[in-house]
């Protein structure tokens, strides 16, 4: 065990080979934003502020 975690801990330090977990490729949410809402007003004011 101890040998394949050193063989993969280069690639896996980076993400390499998890494009779902490094990146919104995946994600159908970040595709599909108007799925979480709009904002409650009052988040809203800080955002303006």
């Amino acid at each position: 065990m101890r040998s394949l975690l050193a063989k993969t801990a280069e690639a896996a330090s980076r993400g390499e080979f998890e494009p779902f977990k490094t990146s919104s490729i995946f994600d159908s949410t970040a595709q599909n934003p108007d799925w979480l809402g709009e904002e409650p007003q009052r988040l809203q004011q800080l955002m303006s502020a």
